[in-house]
């Protein structure tokens, strides 16, 4: 199977103008960008991503200048999705914030703490169907086989599978274990399997895409940026699919 990778960047981190370099270059080879809107409490991020966002809310950006990064970048054949945090939806209006990501053609939303069969899940829900615009449903490992049977209903283009009970940075390694945890997501899933956190080398991804259809770079992707700047970021995203 070809190793297929979503990449990941912070609106804003370190400034607009990279950020802008930064999607250039991803949108090379990944086959989507997730655009992250800066929170001040990324409950599911380490301290890389979780310092990025900072730095973005230090620089001035709000959503709606995150929302003017993606109407700049986005065209009607670019595979972006947003990635944020329901604090940011909420304040920006739910039905609001759903229907201009779907005039922006972006793929689908990543809310990551809003449980689907929750009183705000079941209202996202609604508005995914009525603007066309996914909200991409969240298992680990640790998530009950009754409660992927329902989850499975509700996830008819992809879901992301977090490859191990962590937050994004944490020591980890890829074994036996996650295999037969993404056997078992087969059994249940339809749609394609992205396998989110942890995912650093071209091992990792020929390990994760062995099993499932795509590897998500991120907390790496935003140290390889700080390490070594855009010229070897290119490198870097070149050598996971070589």
């Amino acid at each position: 199977m070809k190793n297929k990778i979503m990449t990941h960047l912070v609106c804003g981190y370190p400034s607009i103008e990279d950020s802008f370099d930064l999607f250039a270059i991803l949108s090379k080879y990944s086959e989507f960008v997730e655009v992250q809107f800066p929170f001040s409490d990324p409950i599911a991020d380490g301290p890389i991503i979780s310092n990025a966002n900072k730095i973005a809310l230090e620089n001035g950006v709000s959503t709606e200048k995150s929302f003017d990064f993606v109407s700049k970048i986005a065209k009607e054949n670019t595979n972006i999705l947003i990635m944020t945090y329901y604090n940011i939806v909420l304040n920006y209006w739910v039905e609001k914030f759903v229907e201009k990501a779907s005039k922006l053609w972006v793929y689908g939303l990543i809310i990551p703490d809003v449980p689907f069969d929750e009183k705000d899940g079941e209202i996202l829900i609604k508005l995914w169907k009525k603007y066309n615009i996914h909200i991409i449903q969240i298992v680990s490992e640790l998530t009950k086989n009754e409660r992927l049977e329902k989850i499975a209903q509700i996830s008819n283009w992809f879901v992301y599978a977090v490859s191990g009970n962590m937050t994004t940075w944490s020591k980890w390694k890829f074994d036996t274990n996650f295999e037969n945890y993404i056997k078992n997501l087969r059994n249940y899933f339809d749609c394609k399997i992205w396998v989110w956190f942890w995912v650093k080398t071209k091992e990792d991804v020929e390990k994760v895409c062995k099993v499932a259809d795509f590897a998500i770079i991120w907390s790496e992707m935003i140290r390889q940026f700080d390490k070594w700047w855009l010229e070897q970021v290119e490198k870097y995203v070149k050598n996971l699919l070589s």
